[in-house]
């Protein structure tokens, strides 16, 4: 009878620490994708490639790298943002990419809420916080949008 609890025991205590490990460790493999022309007339990306884009997720940090291949128009700039796009339709701008490339490293709450990617084209001195109309962007994989 001792033995059978042990066992009992031994699996409960087995499950529930590989339930709170799996939980803890929520880390997403890198990703790196294209980052697409938006579509023109209407929402969505299209297949003209003008950039790439890779996301590495560890714990709550997400660390950004972005490539464009494609330049602003004079007195513009690009700016990068994830964007909430099956929920809140929030946008969290990640900067301003300077030259062609753009590295971010942040730590945030829910990371995988974000279900897009965007570039938009800003004026050089923008004072607007709001994002501009989408240039460019992709759809983040699993598991973003959870």
């Amino acid at each position: 009878m001792s033995k059978i609890r042990i066992s009992i025991f031994g699996i409960m205590l087995a499950t529930i620490l590989s339930m709170t490990l799996g939980l803890q460790s929520a880390n997403a493999e890198p990703v790196t994708m294209d980052i697409n022309k938006s579509k023109d007339p209407g929402p969505g990306f299209g297949t003209e490639k003008i950039g790439t884009l890779s996301i590495d997720a560890k714990n709550k940090t997400l660390d950004i790298s972005v490539n464009m291949t494609t330049t602003p128009k004079q007195d513009k700039v690009f700016e990068a943002w994830l964007v909430d796009a099956d929920g809140s339709n929030y946008k969290l701008s990640l900067g301003a990419i300077q030259g062609q490339s753009l590295k971010v490293s942040d730590v945030m709450a829910n990371p995988y809420t974000y279900t897009q990617f965007i570039i938009t084209e800003e004026p050089v001195d923008d004072v607007d916080p709001n994002a501009a109309g989408t240039y460019g962007g992709a759809e983040l994989q699993a598991p973003f949008g959870q």
